[in-house]
């Protein structure tokens, strides 16, 4: 947990610092605040792996397949990509480039999410005698 207090420590040290390396620079400043949170990402993926496994274990003492919870996470990884790349191209100031990946990332969750429907549909189906 002390690594929450370092990020958001650089995090405002680096938003004072953009606010007046943006009017000089924008095109720079969008790739310092890319580069922060790719930092951050990298420096948080050991902790992101421990989340992984440990919901791995829970879905075995459960005994959930991985035909459930493989979708589940790969929901929740495009989630935070699409979010990731829609907050970048809105501090670029190109909304509708953000748009559109906000549009990708949804039809992509959605994709994922087929077989779970589907599988669900077809339980539904068969408890009600269809």
């Amino acid at each position: 947990m002390l690594w929450l207090p370092l990020v958001v420590g650089m995090g405002i040290a680096l938003t004072v610092f953009q606010a007046e390396f943006r009017e000089e620079q924008p095109s720079w400043a969008v790739l310092l605040a890319l580069a922060f949170a790719a930092a951050v990402l990298l420096f948080l993926l050991p902790e992101v792996a421990s989340v992984v496994q440990a919901l791995i274990s829970l879905a075995q003492e459960g005994s959930v397949g991985s035909f459930y919870l493989g979708p589940v996470l790969k929901a929740i990884g495009a989630a935070y990509v699409t979010s990731l790349g829609v907050q970048i191209s809105e501090e670029a100031g190109e909304a509708a480039i953000a748009t559109v990946i906000e549009l990708a990332g949804k039809l992509i969750i959605l994709f994922i999410g087929l077989p779970l429907l589907r599988a669900v549909v077809h339980t539904l189906f068969g408890l009600l005698g269809l």
